[in-house]
Parts: structure tokens; sequence; C-alpha cells
């Protein structure tokens, strides 16, 4: 960069100044020189001390100017020093002693320049502070919550943990667990899983006080330390963030989702043996409340009161792995039989697809005993689309052995996970493809609890098939406390009446009047009724008093192969 020439006024001074220096010698030179030459007068050797007189005079006065020239010069610095310093330490430039230009400008100059480093040091101090503090913030919290992360619990527990060895404290850990979150990142993306983590902060932060420790310890666990405390307040404290979740509402892309906790609650007693047997016992608690059908709070007690059934259901898990990789499935089919509708000629059979595991020895084992399981463990929707390849396939293979392109039409249920998931529709539409089966003859029947799950979901889910020609039937109508509710949110075609009340038709004048009313409604709907669990003729009667037109159940038709149904008709 070139060097920023000085004004003009300066450059006029310093050249003024520089001349009256230059010429202060030569004046000196000349008086001395006339001086001398009067007291010694004008000879030879006269002229001679003249001159070297003169001249030692000039250069005397040289080394004088040079001498008090360094001296102001040194001042001058010293004072662009002092204003260096001052500026650096934050004194006010007023305070300092004003130079001749061109030196005042300079002063100015060094004193921008200084004043600008000092802004730019600042600046990184702060930047190296700001990143210091965020280092620090990251090693102590999560980046995505901002809550404490399960470093910093660790070291609260192991304080808690010795407080409770020395001092006798009680304490207690709360261990959270939101329940399908993974269901949501599958279906909207980990953003929309983020999100709802991040939202879901102010509601556990609401639950627990301002010196109760609140952690993020992984993907969808949280805990809460509760020092000094008794285990009463702790699984308070529990319900009370359980209760919390389950009324808040996550929403996403226009779709609005409940979200439940397990809640696992584990004290810290002098007898804790160590930081890991707490998060073992926080564990098994919250492993217990899912196992107990999820959004529980279970205390670590009542979790070892069930490892008796958290072993059984590992051992149910086992077989319905192995049942699903060695086609241990099997399906039955029990005739839907017209009580109260009028028989149609050549209209085909209507039956209900059931599934069964096979065990050693050919006993059939109910899906009361093994459904349970397969739902905790997120297995439904591998079973329900097993149980839909086989049907279809069934269907196939008959509608080719009687000749006829609609032998039947199935019955088939699903469970609300496989409505939920996003591709079950595009599956269900290559089924149909496959298999060339009439979408007309086939109703897919659902519980109130699986609609519900997800209902905009279920809706759109239950839309799309419907318009290809699918049916769709509410199963176990009535064992909802909002059953007649949510007929008006579901497009189906029919339903199902539970089977508690249709037991209990031809004895109890209160089942009869509620299977009356359900029927009733859902005629002036235009919906098709069938009753369950048809078990004598009285209650077929019954039934038919009713105006009843289809039932299910032993005595109209026991579950059997399908092959033996139809082999018995024809």
């Amino acid at each position: 960069m070139a060097p920023t020439p000085l004004p003009r006024d300066e450059a006029k001074q310093l050249a003024a100044r520089l001349v009256a220096l230059g010429a202060i010698p030569i004046a000196v030179f000349c008086g001395a020189f006339a001086l001398v030459r009067a007291v010694l007068g004008v000879g030879q050797q006269a002229q001679v001390w003249t001159w070297a007189l003169a001249l030692a005079a000039a250069v005397a006065s040289v080394f004088e100017l040079a001498r008090r020239t360094a001296r102001v010069l040194d001042g001058e610095v010293h004072v662009i020093r002092e204003a260096v310093r001052r500026t650096t330490a934050g004194v006010a430039e007023a305070d300092l002693p004003e130079l001749d230009p061109p030196l005042e400008t300079l002063k100015r100059e060094v004193l921008a320049l200084a004043s600008d480093y000092q802004s730019r040091e600042q600046r990184l101090q702060e930047r190296l502070d700001t990143a210091r503090q965020q280092v620090f913030f990251l090693t102590t919290h999560d980046p995505l919550t901002g809550l404490a992360n399960r470093k910093t619990l660790e070291e609260r527990l192991e304080t808690a943990l010795a407080s409770a060895r020395g001092q006798g404290g009680s304490h207690a850990l709360v261990y959270l667990d939101i329940d399908f979150l993974h269901r949501i990142n599958d279906a909207f993306g980990h953003l929309a899983g983020d999100e709802l983590l991040r939202r879901l902060v102010p509601v556990l932060r609401a639950c627990v006080r301002e010196e109760e420790l609140l952690a993020r310890i992984g993907g969808d666990e949280f805990a809460v330390l509760l020092e000094n405390c008794s285990a009463d307040y702790a699984m308070e404290t529990g319900t009370r963030i359980r209760d919390a979740v389950q009324a808040w509402q996550f929403e996403w892309a226009e779709h609005a989702f409940q979200v439940g906790v397990s809640v696992g609650v584990v004290a810290i007693t002098r007898l804790t043996p160590s930081l890991s047997a707490i998060f073992n016992e926080a564990d098994s608690a919250c492993f217990a409340a899912k196992e107990q059908g999820r959004n529980r709070v279970v205390a670590f007690h009542e979790a070892e009161a069930s490892q008796y059934l958290r072993q059984t259901s590992r051992g149910w898990l086992k077989r319905i792995n192995d049942a699903i990789a060695s086609g241990a499935f099997t399906l039955l089919y029990q005739p839907i039989v017209a009580i109260a509708a009028e028989r149609e000629p050549g209209a085909v059979p209507r039956l209900e697809a059931l599934l069964r595991m096979s065990e050693t020895g050919g006993e059939l084992i109910l899906p009361m005993s093994f459904i349970p399981v397969a739902e905790r463990y997120d297995l439904m929707v591998t079973i329900d689309r097993w149980v839909v390849e086989r049907a279809f396939a069934d269907f196939r293979r008959l509608a080719r052995e009687r000749g006829e392109p609609r032998p039947a039409e199935f019955s088939i249920n699903l469970s609300g996970h496989t409505l939920s998931s996003p591709d079950f529709g595009d599956f269900v539409r290559e089924c149909f493809a496959r298999h060339d089966v009439p979408p007309a003859s086939v109703c897919f029947e659902i519980t109130e609890t699986a609609a519900i799950a997800n209902v905009e979901r279920a809706r759109a889910a239950i839309e799309a098939l419907r318009a290809l020609g699918v049916r769709f039937w509410l199963d176990d109508f009535g064992s909802g406390l909002s059953s007649f509710n949510y007929l008006k949110h579901f497009p189906v075609d029919g339903l199902k009446i539970d089977g508690l009340f249709v037991k209990g038709v031809a004895r109890s004048y209160l089942d009869y009047a509620l299977v009356e009313a359900i029927h009733k409604i859902a005629t002036t709907m235009g919906l098709a009724t069938v009753a369950e669990y048809v078990e004598s003729e009285d209650i077929a009667r019954k039934l038919a008093a009713i105006g009843i037109p289809w039932g299910q159940g032993f005595h109209l038709g026991p579950p059997r192969p399908l092959e033996a149904i139809f082999a018995e008709s024809r």
C-alpha cells in the first residue's frame, strides 16, 4: 500500500520548521565568523582561526539543535506512546495533550489504529469466550433440547449416591421413554421426531421443580433426578409427567398426534450398590411399564414382581419370530351366516380369516396368547402382512378350484399399527394385482382402538382403499366409551357388535336393549351389522327378533380350514 501523503498545510508547516532548523547553524556560523574576525583582525593566521572558530560554533549549534530536537521528539513520541497505552487501557482521548502538526495527525492515526486493534481484540475475545462457553455447554448438555446430558446426570447421580451412603439421604430417578417416537420418524422423517422432542421439553419442565435435574440421556429417553424426596413423591412426579405428556398433542404437517410416555421409578438409598445398578433398575422398571401396555408408571420393586411376566413375554417373542421364519402361522376361516337377512340365490359365502399359531403336536394357539406380545414388540405389521398375503393366496386358490372369479368374500382383521403404516395401501394394491383378487371381495375389520391410534392416517388409508372397492367394518363395536362418536368420523360400511353384549342378549334385558340400540343406529346410518359370539339357538332367535341380519359364532359354524368349509358345502 502506498504511503498516505501529508495534507498541504501540514507539509508547509513541516517544510518551514526544517528550513528554520537549517538556517540556525548558518546564522551561528556567520555570527561567529564576524565576531572572531572583529576580534582577531584580518591577518592570514587570524583568518585561519576565524574560519576554525566559526565552523566549531556552527557544528556546536548543530549538535545542540540535534539534542534539543531529540528531546522534543522523545517527548512527543512519549505522548504518542502514552496515547496508545491509554487507549488500550480505555482512557479517554481528551485527556492527552495536543501535539504540533504533523505529529498530531500521526498521533490521531496511531490512536485510531490502536482503537481499531482494541475493538478487534475485544470481538475476538468475545468470540473465543462464546466458543469456550459453547464447548463447555456441549460437554454438559444435549445440543437438540438444551437439557443436561447423560454425563451431567451421571455426575449428579454420583453425588446423590454418595449422599445416600454417607448421610442416609433418600433420592429417586424417574426414567422416561417416549412411546412410538420411531413411528413419527419413519412416517415424516427425523426432522419431525427432533421437533417433537424440542416441543416436549417445556411440557416436561413444567412438571418438575427448578432444582430437580431434567436430562436427555438417549434418542427418546429422558430422566429426572429427584434429591431428598420420598418414594411417594417420586411416583407422583412420574404420574404427573405421564398425565401431562398424555394431555399434550404434537402437530406436524397438518396432523395431530397423541404422545405417550412409559415411566420407570427407582429409589436411591444407602443400599444402592452402584451407578450402573441405578440405570439397570430404572431401565427394568421402564421396560415393565412398556410390557404392561405403555403409558404407565412402574416402580422398580413392581418391576421385580413382574420379572416372570417379562421372561414369559420374551419367550413368546422368540416363538413369534420363529413362527414368522418357519411358517408356523396358519389361517382358519369362520363363516358369517345370515340370521335375519334374506338369502339371495347364488350369494357367495362370507368368511372371516382367523390367525392361529401351530404348536408341536398339531395344537393351534389362539391369538390372545401372542398378539399382546407382538403389539409390544412392534411385530403386528409383519404379522398382518403375512395374514393378507396368505388370505389372498387362499382366495386365488379357491377361485381356481371352483372356477369362479368371486368364490367367497373374505374378512381380514388389521391392527392399528398396520393401518397407520405409511406404505400399507401400496402393499395391498400390489397384493390385489399379484393374486388377481377383486377388491370388492375383501373386507378389512378394524377395532376402535386401531382407528383412533392415528385418526388422520387411519381415515386416509380407509378412504384410499374404499375407493378401490374394499369395504371396512368396525370390529368389537360397543367396547369403547365413545363408539358412536367414532361412527361420525370414519367411513366404514358396517360394524360387528361386541360379543360381550351378544352373549347376554338371551338372558339380560340390558344387553338386549344395547344390541337393539346399536342395530337401530347402524341401520339409520346405512350400515350393516354382524353379531359376534352367537353361541346358542336362543341367542340366534333374539338377534333375529331384533333384526340383525348376520351372525358369527360356534353355533353357526366354528373356525375351520378353508378346504373343510367348501368340501362340506359341496
